[in-house]
């Protein structure tokens, strides 16, 4: 290794690594000669050898706290490589001179010197923020449940086992939740009160009443319980919840001798307003007060004195960690599907022939068939535009079910159902239709329009069968309507309270659904269950048990740790509200502006300020970009950005800018380089944490400087890692765009959508983007080429091995 002739202590240290030698078309001496003018050079072979490492190590125990850049390979691999030493805290300022340079670019060494040269004077002059700043460092131990279903409890029980005091709310008396009400269930056909037994426990299931998870001295279950507000931050949540008394205390015997003096009628049908139901267990019975008199016999009569109206309702505040929201969803409401007919007899739901199914059983038992043709209508008002446009997924093998079930009780009945498609995707469904079809249930293919009414007021049903071409007319006994599913109620004020997002079907909006299935898009807020949207008892035991080790990490982590947040200028700032309305997490609101902040001239005494919460900020610069005053600062400021502009285009005839995000579009942007897959030297990439931070002001001042043309390169569509970025980077570009077509200096630009998958076709993406920035027309020569370098020319057409053409596939070891 070479040493500098001499060095400072103010001065930057960069290590230069020549990676063994790979970098042939890089003039090192020249290199170090340019570099040596600002900085103190390390020159070194092979830096991330074991000598290098060691030699790194040596200077950051002795080190002065000098800048240290490395200037190398790209940041991903320089990571791996040098991971052992970051985590005993080296930082490194990373300068690409490998994949970002000398292997994308062909053998013109005095144009990828110099290249080579901007990216490191770049990388000292404008360096990354340091990912040093550590997010929600303390969070409390508590952890709040809202929903008793299957998920909520299953969730709240695994997280007491894990250690964490838990708080689970839920709206009615009773747990359990829809699950435990509707009867057997797919895919084991028994009931679906089960949750996963305990250590303690013998056997896989035990039922609500019999798990004593749900005794765990670290659960408390407040019942009849609504959450009213949520204040804080994530891992210390205020949450205020209201609890209505139940009136009847843990002294109940369970004798029923109540609710045979009761004469007022429950909301639950079939039942008194002091009613109980019998798959919970702890709370043996509640009063109805909405339907309640309250005039007391109920009270007079009871032996054992356990009901007590004189309580009242009462509110608490709960300090938590984390909150889960698991409410569920319910059937959809009539008016999605009353053009079907329901409402008048003869015509149910799914959820009514659910009820009514135990009826029918007894019935059996004495060989009686309440009815002798019943027709099933699948997607009755889902799928469709005009009434619920989604597919709730669980419609189908409902049917399934119950037609099975009815077949088994009246091997005589006549069972149709009527469908487009049955949907019964999971292990084991399909074999739930081929069991139908071998029992006698008839599948005839189309759904009818309406369900009409002879003069007898028996329902009529025109159908089109699609597989017989054919009109048919059904003349059931009953109709049975297999309704989809909608939120649960006030999930919509649910989420405004928790500041987390609704898909476009109403449910809770899930951060990622590949890969972050758990979390909303409020930090520290979770989801789980059908909550986010219908799903089977056998997912949703999935994702509670998921969900618990999601919450016990985000409790026990040492925290987010990341850039410094962006913040606000109170003296440029207008209160106008962009930037809150731009933030994709919710980190930035209005507050009234205090009267020691300075204020631009045209506000007010009474004008708003925006505020960025540290805490909750991801640092991704989409409200600096869209800020119209360009009043917040970003961790990489506009000066910064306008300075790496500068100094990578200077001097250099009709550069081509390309704006990348450091996530997907860098990851394929780094393994196209190592493919080497070419592309000109007047091509400069610039590195952003998001594609999002770019504004109309960076692509007008690429163009001013003399850019030939501007890309930017974003996550793959709809996928940005900060939710919005590449939303916002259209918009700025549309804005950028308008701006130079009305200064008479139209400019090509682009939005890309790139992950690691296109690795493939990053290099021909910026040949043929630079070929048009700079005039070069797409001839048909250059058309051969780039068909050649894919392995679809001539060649390949004549039977030519795919890659020929440029000896190993895309771009490799070949120029534009």
């Amino acid at each position: 290794m070479t040493f500098p002739n001499g060095s400072g202590p103010d001065r930057p240290l960069v290590l230069l690594c020549e990676c063994a030698g790979t970098l042939k078309n890089i003039d090192f001496d020249r290199l170090e000669q340019h570099v040596g003018l600002h900085a103190d050079v390390l020159r070194g072979d092979h830096w991330c050898s074991r000598v290098g490492q060691a030699q790194i190590l040596e200077l950051m125990e002795t080190g002065d706290g000098r800048q240290l850049t490395f200037a190398g390979c790209s940041p991903d691999f320089a990571a791996r490589r040098f991971q052992n030493l970051m985590a005993r805290g080296l930082q490194l300022e990373i300068a690409d001179i490998r994949e970002g340079c000398s292997w994308v670019h062909g053998g013109d060494s005095g144009a990828v010197t110099d290249k080579a040269g901007r990216i490191i004077d770049s990388s000292i002059a404008y360096p990354d923020a340091l990912a040093d700043t550590v997010s929600y460092a303390e969070r409390r131990n508590t952890v709040v449940v809202i929903g008793g279903g299957v998920a909520g409890t299953q969730a709240a029980a695994e997280l007491a086992q894990m250690g964490h005091d838990v708080e689970l709310v839920e709206r009615r008396a009773f747990l359990g939740g829809r699950a435990a009400r509707i009867g057997t269930v797919f895919p084991t056909n028994d009931c679906g009160q089960c949750l996963p037994t305990t250590d303690a426990q013998a056997g896989t299931r035990k039922c609500f009443h019999r798990n004593v998870a749900i005794d765990h001295p670290d659960l408390s279950i407040r019942r009849r319980s609504t959450v009213e507000a949520v204040t804080g931050h994530p891992g210390d949540f205020q949450v205020s919840i209201r609890t209505l008394p139940n009136m009847v205390t843990d002294a109940c015997i369970n004798c029923g001798t109540c609710e045979t003096v009761c004469e007022a009628d429950s909301s639950e049908p079939g039942k008194k307003a002091i009613f109980s139901e019998f798959y919970d267990g702890r709370v043996i019975r509640t009063i109805d007060l909405e339907t309640c008199t309250f005039c007391g016999r109920c009270a007079e009569e009871c032996p054992v004195e356990a009901i007590d109206f004189s309580q009242s309702p009462r509110r608490t505040t709960v300090h938590a960690g984390a909150i889960l929201t698991a409410t569920g969803c319910e059937p959809a409401p009539e008016k999605y599907f009353d053009y079907l007919g329901y409402g008048h007899d003869g015509v149910v739901t799914q959820v009514e022939l659910a009820e009514m199914l135990d009826d029918w059983a007894a019935q059996a038992s004495l060989g009686r068939m309440p009815v002798e043709e019943l027709v099933m209508v699948q997607c009755a008002g889902s799928r469709d535009q005009r009434h619920l446009p989604h597919c709730s997924r669980l419609c189908c093998m409902i049917a399934l079910k119950h037609a099975i079930r009815l077949k088994a009780l009246f091997p005589e009945m006549k069972v149709t159902i009527c469908y487009l498609e049955m949907r019964t995707a999971g292990v084991g469904y399909e074999n739930w239709f081929l069991d139908a079809r071998k029992a006698g249930v008839e599948f005839l293919r189309g759904t009818p329009p309406e369900v009409q009414f002879d003069g007898h007021g028996r329902p009529v049903i025109e159908v089109e069968d699609v597989t017989a071409a054919r009109k048919r007319v059904l003349r059931p006994d009953l109709v049975v309507l297999s309704t989809g599913m909608v939120p649960a109620t006030d999930t919509e004020k649910l989420t405004q309270t928790l500041a987390i997002d609704r898909d476009k079907d109403g449910f809770v909006e899930i951060l990622d659904r590949k890969n972050r299935a758990t979390e909303t898009s409020a930090e520290g807020v979770f989801v789980c269950g059908s909550a986010a949207g219908p799903k089977a008892l056998i997912e949703v035991n999935t994702e509670a048990s998921a969900v618990a080790s999601e919450i016990h990490n985000f409790l026990t982590s040492a925290g987010r740790r990341g850039t410094a947040a962006s913040q606000v200028d109170a003296a440029q700032c207008v209160g106008c509200d962009t930037c809150s309305t731009m933030c994709p997490f919710g980190a930035i609101m209005l507050i009234d502006r205090p009267e020691s902040a300075p204020r631009p001239d045209e506000v007010k005494d009474d004008g708003k300020l925006a505020v960025i919460d540290a805490q909750t900020c991801r640092a991704c610069g989409i409200c600096a970009a869209n800020c119209p005053e360009v009043a917040i600062t970003h961790n990489l400021s506009d000066d910064a950005l306008f300075g790496r502009i500068a100094m990578m285009t200077e001097g250099v005839e009709k550069p081509v800018v390309g704006f990348y995000c450091k996530e997907c579009a860098g990851a394929a942007i780094g393994l196209s380089g190592q493919r080497r897959d070419r592309y000109p030297e007047n091509v400069r990439l610039i590195e952003l944490p998001c594609l999002g931070r770019v504004s109309a002001l960076h692509i007008v001042e690429a163009a001013r400087l003399g850019a030939a043309g501007v890309f930017l390169a974003g996550c793959a569509e709809g996928r940005c890692q900060y939710r919005t970025g590449d939303t916002s980077a259209l918009e700025q570009m549309t804005i950028a765009d308008e701006v130079l077509a009305e200064s008479g200096t139209p400019l090509p630009l682009e939005l890309w959508h790139l992950c690691a998958v296109d690795r493939l076709s990053v290099g021909r993406r910026i040949r043929m983007f630079d070929a048009r920035a700079v005039g070069d027309e797409l001839t048909p020569a250059l058309f051969d080429h780039e068909m050649d370098l894919i392995g679809a020319g001539a060649g390949a057409l004549a039977g030519a091995p795919a890659g020929a053409a440029c000896g190993g596939g895309e771009g490799r070891g070949c120029g534009r």
